[in-house]
């Protein structure tokens, strides 16, 4: 399985640590060189239809959501499901054949598969169809306590129905999906999220907030367990950049 990593080239030393962390996996990755947010102008994005004028991302998220934006329209282009994953991304030792048998299982209308979901906040997935949802919620602290035991964790994931989580740290696009997806998300705009697992309104501050108003009426899945994590530090995202 190829994966295309986002980076940007500034970032070095996060591209040295995710090469570091998932030397372990037959996979080949390929990097995609970022978006760099700081350096974008906005008017003709603006003008193309991509965001809004008053839309309030941060560079960063501006930078963030144009690079995965371009990886989707590159499985339009080829035709064929597209994984993409982020420089903090950390792999279980069997992704590949696990991913595979995943995919494998998916109707052939599928349009985005999450291979992992960030732990800070809840995750939202058929757990039994027409029965009911199931709400699960995790612990950042420990998922970074415990990230060698991850990689190296023995694990059976299946695919579950997708209704909200938040992070696209790493995640497989159909052709279809791209379509859809793009059609549904542009342009990206200032709105509230109403994230039910939450019991509120969420600020569309970034692209993965914006894909909750989809996940439901979509093709989307989720991995459960994930296959794929992050430690997720604020302090080093490039998202938060401004």
């Amino acid at each position: 399985m190829d994966v295309h990593v986002i980076n940007l080239d500034r970032s070095t030393d996060r591209l040295s640590s995710f090469q570091e962390l998932n030397s372990h996996l037959p996979v080949n990755f390929t990097r995609f060189p970022a978006v760099d947010g700081r350096s974008v102008a906005r008017a003709p994005l603006v003008e193309r239809g991509i965001i809004t004028t008053d839309l309030g991302y941060s560079d960063g998220s501006v930078g963030s959501a144009l690079s995965h934006l371009t990886l989707w329209d590159l499985a339009v282009e080829k035709n064929q499901p597209v994984t993409i994953c982020e420089d903090d991304a950390i792999f279980n030792s069997g992704f590949a054949s696990a991913a595979e048998a995943v995919l494998q299982a998916l109707p052939p209308e599928w349009h985005i598969m999450l291979w992992g979901w960030n732990f800070d906040s809840i995750l939202l997935f058929d757990l039994v169809p027409g029965v009911s949802p199931c709400l699960s919620m995790f612990d950042q602290d420990w998922l970074r306590q415990g990230v060698d035991a991850f990689r190296s964790a023995r694990l059976t994931p299946q695919p579950f129905r997708l209704f909200h989580t938040f992070g696209i740290l790493a995640y497989s696009i159909s052709p279809l999906g791209a379509v859809e997806l793009k059609r549904r998300s542009l342009p990206i705009r200032n709105m509230e999220v109403y994230i039910p697992g939450l019991g509120r309104n969420v600020a569309n501050e970034s692209l993965d907030i914006a894909l909750n108003t989809s996940y439901r009426d979509v093709g989307a899945y989720v991995c459960f367990p994930p296959l794929v994590v992050s430690k997720n530090s604020k302090a080093d995202s490039v998202r938060e950049d401004h």
